[in-house]
């Protein structure tokens, strides 16, 4: 059925960005560039058994919150997947991924799942940006494929970024490369992308996590939540595989901070060990792929009191949500948009362990007390 032009009228957004449709013989569709309660003409340009990709063709009818994208290689880069739509549309979009990733993955039907938190800023965010050069060209990979989009300025980019792009254009290396602009001051590899936005995940982790005698910061980086939470807590026990991160953790560490350089499932059980359990706030913020299974088989021989998990991919936190649900309720969860205009969805989640529901040391938030000098 691949370049058949059809019909399509879309009903929501898939985690990605594509709109979804349902073809006349029934099957899904997804089609970029297009918004909930539109119709399209598209070619089916990718067919499978139980669903189909297509190009837009063209819009026949409009959502009255579709936008102007101002990015003018918007639907050729791969970097932004959500300039059309307003920015509450977004919110909106990405909230609702998270209530049905939580049910399809997860099997979680009842999450408290709050409305997404927006970025105070929806453009020129990006303190950093990862670009590809090849010959006089600079820019990013095509959303199909990895050919380059040639970009003069990204407008979700500091005018910071954005001036390093234009002296890289201007001076281009002679072989192709990979080349990260950062705004001035920005560390490698341990900053936040977008400042605003991690503030409010920071806020809302320090209600989450709370109080209590110990905090163990799995993959904690250069301890950037833990060092925003280190008055809350007795001691602070972080692992991390980067050995520059966690020189950098220990560079500014107070005597209840301990930073230890390896793998969190070869130190985790360790860890957890280091008080008793109803004492114990455990942190994860893992890479997109998630907990690995020997991970959470570590963390539930001995489960801490509460959980606080950060993710940049809903749908392997639903995996492991499901993994949990055994042993912790999920109590809320809090999406924040850390990338405005893009498909990407950050959220944090509380667990609590089933023998602690309903206790007054659920889900109380405690305000944040100011850092020691």
């Amino acid at each position: 059925m691949s370049n058949i032009e059809t019909t399509l009228a879309i009903t929501k957004i898939a985690h990605g960005g594509a709109g979804i449709g349902r073809l006349p013989d029934g099957r899904i569709c997804f089609v970029h560039g297009t918004l909930p309660g539109e119709r399209a003409m598209v070619r089916v340009v990718k067919s499978k058994k139980n669903h189909a990709e297509a190009d837009l063709v063209r819009l026949l009818e409009l959502s009255p919150r579709r936008v102007a994208a101002p990015c003018p290689v918007f639907g050729e880069c791969g970097g932004c997947a959500l300039q059309h739509a307003d920015y509450d549309l977004q919110l909106e979009i990405k909230t609702s991924q998270v209530v049905e990733l939580l049910q399809r993955i997860g099997g979680i039907a009842d999450a408290d799942v709050r409305a997404m938190l927006p970025s105070p800023r929806q453009w020129a965010y990006r303190n950093r940006l990862a670009v590809h050069t090849h010959r006089k060209e600079v820019g990013f990979f095509h959303r199909k494929s990895h050919q380059l989009v040639d970009v003069k300025s990204c407008p979700i980019a500091t005018d910071e970024v954005n001036a390093q792009l234009a002296e890289l254009r201007a001076n281009p290396p002679r072989q192709p490369a990979r080349i990260t602009l950062r705004a001035q001051g920005t560390a490698r590899g341990f900053s936040q992308v977008n400042e605003g936005a991690a503030e409010l995940l920071a806020e809302t982790v320090g209600d989450m996590a709370a109080s209590a005698t110990l905090l163990v910061d799995a993959y904690c980086g250069s301890g950037f939540f833990s060092k925003k939470l280190r008055a809350n807590f007795q001691r602070i026990l972080g692992i991390e595989w980067s050995d520059g991160a966690v020189r950098k953790a220990r560079e500014e560490a107070l005597e209840n901070e301990t930073y230890i350089e390896g793998s969190v499932e070869a130190h985790i059980s360790e860890a957890l060990l280091a008080a008793p359990a109803s004492e114990t706030v455990l942190l994860v913020d893992p890479p997109a792929e998630g907990l690995s299974a020997d991970t959470i088989l570590r963390i539930l021989e001995r489960p801490p009191a509460r959980l606080v998990y950060v993710s940049c991919d809903p749908a392997t936190f639903a995996r492991d949500a499901k993994k949990l649900s055994g042993h912790y309720d999920v109590s809320r969860v809090q999406p924040v948009d850390m990338f405005p205009q893009t498909a990407e969805i950050e959220l944090a989640a509380l667990f609590v362990l089933k023998s602690q529901s309903g206790s007054t040391f659920d889900i109380a938030p405690q305000p944040h007390r100011p850092e020691p000098a």
